[in-house]
């Protein structure tokens, strides 16, 4: 029984998480039911009725600064669990409280001031890295150059093109009337990045620099 159930928790899992288009996690959950018998399930029934507000493909075009609310709340809890412990008493609590808002204060002005003080280089030659050089905190600047080093493992192959749009595999879509470039894997609308996809198209198109008003 204990070794059935730890199959079922590691399918499910795999189910909600391994999903590269919403159309996928459809295919996986209908597997998934028909392999541990739970077609008729009612609970599961209801469960999926509200799959596009917990499966984490449906929620790629929200924008998340690359946090979804599970890590929310692991990274607050650890953070708080440095100043205050079950143990505490109410006084100790409200002490604690200020002593925590201030220290995450003190280290957000540390962290501006790292940001403007200080310079992180670019990693390649591009332009647009050099854009975002300007605009982003270092600490998301890091995550964008992350992007343009994957992007020397990204072959661009065009599969269809009319009228200034083009379309490219992974799936990448171009817009050079509108200047706009758009993936699959929405990494900017979750988190406020260019993946490594979109820059392979971006350099395969030649361009050189990209409207900040729209990243």
């Amino acid at each position: 029984m204990l070794k059935q159930h730890r199959e079922l928790s590691m399918s499910i899992r795999r189910t909600i998480e391994n999903n590269e288009e919403a159309d996928s996690f459809d295919r996986n959950w209908n597997d998934f039911l028909l392999n541990f018998g739970l077609v008729d399930n009612k609970w599961l029934s209801d469960f999926y009725e509200d799959h596009h507000i917990w499966v984490p493909i449906y929620l790629d075009h929200h924008f998340w600064a690359g946090m979804r609310s599970r890590q929310r709340s692991e990274s607050m809890h650890s953070f708080f669990n440095k100043f205050i412990t079950r143990n505490s008493s109410l006084i100790q609590f409200v002490k604690q409280y200020d002593n925590c808002l201030g220290s995450r204060e003190q280290a957000e002005r540390e962290s501006d001031a790292a940001d403007f003080h200080t310079v992180i280089l670019c990693a390649t030659k591009s332009s647009i890295e050099a854009q975002f050089q300007d605009v982003y905190t270092h600490q998301k600047f890091r995550e964008v150059q992350a992007q343009f080093r994957g992007k020397a493992n990204c072959i661009t192959r065009l599969t269809n093109s009319a009228l200034g749009y083009s379309v490219y595999e992974f799936v990448v879509t171009y817009d050079s009337v509108a200047a706009e470039v758009k993936c699959q894997w929405l990494l900017f609308e979750s988190r406020g990045i260019l993946c490594r996809h979109a820059l392979s198209v971006l350099s395969f198109e030649r361009v050189s620099q990209v409207s900040l008003d729209i990243y």
